[in-house]
């Protein structure tokens, strides 16, 4: 089972902010106090708020900034946009996730990253929001190299083993990327 947690990125408090921030692993402290951007500290704030506070106090970083958990069996993929913050959370360390959330009203991202196959198939900005979140999510599933990212082709997913799931509303576009076999349920807060 995968939970993903969805939260409309709003104006949160100071001692919101501050109550997160205290409940955040060293690591994670380390990575948020070097986002210089604010829109993308508060993005990340958000994103961190959806996890409760064991989750949060475990919270790790690989050295190429791919989340995980110390100590509990779980996996994690994080993703945010300008005005959407969502986790997804897995029920067991053997059950990878990938996640990706765009705004719909707010598409920047530029046609070179894709491969060829993905442009062939992106042929207006409903088709191209869908890709980009399945290469996203793809991408963060099977925690690939940045290098990489150019030519991960989000239109095989068989050949990874994967499946997507994805949930259009007039807001946004999110997509989970996971084994086959993995049941979402997704919690809006």
């Amino acid at each position: 089972m995968i939970t993903v947690y969805i939260k409309k990125i709003e104006n949160i408090n100071e001692n919101e902010k501050q109550n997160i921030i205290n409940s955040l692993s060293t690591s994670a402290k380390e990575r948020l106090s070097k986002k210089r951007n604010e829109s993308l500290h508060l993005a990340s704030l958000c994103a961190l708020s959806l996890l409760n506070n064991t989750q949060r106090a475990n919270l790790n970083y690989t050295e190429s900034g791919i989340p995980f958990f110390e100590n509990i069996n779980q996996n994690i993929s994080i993703s945010h946009s300008d005005m959407f913050a969502s986790v997804a959370v897995s029920d067991s360390n053997d059950e990878n996730v990938g996640i990706d959330i765009e705004d719909n009203s707010n598409i920047r991202i530029s046609p070179r990253f894709l491969t060829e196959n993905e442009q062939k198939i992106a042929t207006d900005s409903q088709k191209f929001i869908d890709i980009w979140t399945k290469k996203e999510s793809l991408f963060k599933f099977l925690k690939n190299d940045s290098l990489q990212f150019i030519h991960l082709d989000s239109t095989t997913p068989k050949k990874h083993g994967v499946s997507f799931s994805t949930v259009q509303t007039n807001e946004y576009v999110i997509t989970i990327c996971k084994e086959k076999s993995s049941k979402i349920e997704i919690i809006q807060k």
